[in-house]
């Protein structure tokens, strides 16, 4: 075994399981990769400290959109406060561990797209911000169909992903991948 993933649902929820999880894995052994998938809303830069601290390599952070609204209808929290902070969370979490710690840990942004949930403009928005992080961050656009939240949303084409890949080329992205029906596209 050489890598280790928590993922689903929403791991950094349970801090004190999560950092102690991390710290026995990497007790257990020392050159396993320790990888946390989170959306990102609760990740400080402390909490950040911490997990790398306790061992873990490798951070995906899934922003759910720039705009209130598709973060509204992605995730389906309504209160506005929630939303500002979250999406704040999100995108400062991205820029501080690819600033700090850029060449300990491993970063990928994950991107969910669908168009009922999210528009071009935004992705665009999204592709421009994360190239002013830092262009070579790996980015993989997520196709959203009903097997995420909701059951009428179709599942864009490998065209229309596609697309979508150009899109975040041009804003400046140098490695992104695109998940499709037909397996993964990129970079």
């Amino acid at each position: 075994m050489d890598r280790i993933a928590v993922s689903g649902g929403e791991p950094t929820i349970n801090r004190r399981w999560l950092l102690e999880f991390y710290k026995i894995c990497r007790e257990m052994d020392p050159d396993v990769r320790l990888h946390l998938d989170s959306n990102g809303t609760i990740l400080t830069r402390d909490y950040i400290d911490r997990l790398v601290e306790a061992g873990v390599t490798d951070i995906g952070v899934e922003p759910k959109g720039i705009r209130q609204e598709t973060f509204e209808k992605i995730t389906g929290i309504e209160n506005e406060e929630e939303i500002k902070k979250y999406i704040r969370n999100q995108w400062q979490a991205i820029k501080y561990i690819s600033e700090r710690y850029r060449d300990q840990v491993f970063l990928g942004v994950g991107i969910p797209y669908n168009r009922m949930l999210i528009g071009l403009e935004e992705i665009k928005e999204m592709g421009r911000r994360l190239a002013e992080i830092n262009p070579e961050v790996q980015v993989v656009v997520l196709d959203y169909f009903p097997a995420f939240r909701n059951g009428i949303l179709e599942r864009p084409s490998p065209a229309e992903m596609l697309k979508i890949k150009e899109t975040l080329n041009r804003a400046g992205l140098k490695t992104v991948i695109v998940q499709t029906s037909m397996g993964h596209i990129g970079p």
